[in-house]
């Protein structure tokens, strides 16, 4: 797989939408991702150019969209070399949107635009349901940010009142001004099957860094550690929409 760069796009791509406006509902809010692979036509212009048209389409559509982002694996992946991220303000209004984007030709014509550039499969779309967010004290308009996703289970005798009293002691403490965190719930079947899904975002390297030795130093790191046991996996990531 090849490893992708997407801070080369931001040279080309202005980008002018923050990715932690998440839309109030009665339905729960929806964080989907589309693994894609990168043809022999990918660069950052093709990139930038195929992000236009996908906004242009998905503007025009009317669709209720929140916003997309596109993520990069800190570490290559056999499975995707980025990931397209849409975030929806509840499931029937994602339903609605995919139901567009098959029934209007928009798939199909979609496919022929992206080809030699990059793919992907309708298996590898995965959406979660967004359970909690603890929002930063001061918003990340930079347009890039890092996350890391934690994919966790229960250690023996622990439950979710050990998930809650954790989430409120690192929600209680200020890791960084621009750090912030949220629990996702998968819709599908994924084989194993996390407990919970927590995801960490960070302005930047800088912040990251300063913010998880901040953490390491507390209580906190052995709790996490005798509480759970997780899987963890780094991004970069650009704001598209």
């Amino acid at each position: 797989m090849k490893k992708i760069s997407l801070l080369l796009i931001t040279s080309i791509f202005v980008i002018s939408c923050s990715q932690s406006n998440v839309q109030e509902s009665q339905e729960t809010p929806i964080v989907e991702y589309v693994w894609h692979s990168a043809g022999p036509d990918f660069n950052a212009e093709n990139l930038a150019k195929i992000i236009n048209e996908w906004n242009a389409i998905i503007t025009d559509s009317g669709m209720n969209m929140l916003g997309a982002n596109i993520l990069s694996p800190a570490e290559s992946n056999e499975g995707f070399d980025f990931i397209w991220v849409m975030r929806w303000p509840s499931m029937s209004a994602r339903n609605a949107g995919w139901e567009w984007w098959e029934s209007s030709g928009a798939q199909s014509n979609w496919e022929k635009t992206i080809d030699g550039i990059m793919s992907y499969s309708i298996e590898n779309v995965y959406p979660f349901e967004v359970v909690d967010v603890a929002q930063p004290r001061v918003e990340n308009e930079s347009g890039s940010f890092l996350n890391r996703f934690h994919f966790c289970n229960f250690n023996d005798g622990v439950d979710q009142v050990a998930l809650k009293e954790f989430k409120s002691a690192v929600d209680g403490t200020v890791w960084s001004d621009t750090y912030w965190n949220v629990l996702l719930s998968p819709t599908f079947n994924p084989d194993p099957r996390p407990d919970f899904v927590w995801l960490d975002l960070w302005l930047d390297q800088n912040d990251k860094d300063a913010a998880l030795g901040k953490f390491m130093e507390s209580d906190y790191a052995a709790m996490y550690e005798e509480s759970f046991t997780c899987n963890t996996s780094d991004f970069s990531g650009t704001v598209i929409r």
